[in-house]
């Protein structure tokens, strides 16, 4: 079931080492299907739920606590 307040998905891509923040968003089926699709087809890809008040704000927050270059939404992975 889809949640019903809004959040923002990080998308990394491990053998770039980059990260897209993603959202915000109620539902993430659709996101986790293509992230599914991609590592079918041998990308290193996954994704998280982030906390933050906006894409930007969800971007900085990962960096802090991980690593990666962020990039545009949609550059990883776009439905």
């Amino acid at each position: 079931m889809p949640r019903q307040t809004p959040f923002y998905l990080i998308i990394t891509h491990r053998d770039k080492g980059t990260f897209s923040a993603e959202g915000p968003m109620i539902d993430d089926r659709r996101w986790n299907h293509a992230i599914v699709v991609a590592q079918k087809a041998g990308r290193q890809v996954r994704c998280a739920t982030a906390s933050g008040f906006s894409a930007a704000d969800a971007g900085r927050n990962w960096v802090q606590r991980y690593s990666g270059k962020q990039v545009l939404p949609g550059e990883i992975v776009h439905l």
